[in-house]
């Protein structure tokens, strides 16, 4: 009866200790992850933003600009009758 409690045990034993290694094996997996690093981003994806915020300032001044101008009416009705 004793020996059938320890095989029990020995095998509880061994389970265990595969579990422990699997999650040895998974925490040095993260670690070597982590320590790889970033990948830097090349030249394009550096400039993509501030290319973005320029359009948007530009396209902002444009409208502005031409807003301004279409508010002058350029001919009125009334001048042909003036004249």
């Amino acid at each position: 009866m004793l020996s059938f409690f320890t095989s029990n045990i020995e095998f509880l034993v061994e389970a265990r200790r595969d579990d422990l290694n699997r999650e040895i094996a998974q925490m040095r997996l993260e670690r070597e992850a982590m320590s790889a690093g970033a990948i830097q981003p090349n030249l394009l994806q550096r400039m993509e933003p501030s290319l973005g915020r320029w359009m948007v300032s530009t396209g902002e001044r444009w409208q502005r600009r031409y807003e301004a101008s279409n508010a002058i009416p350029r001919w009125y009705q009334s001048f042909r009758l003036a004249r």
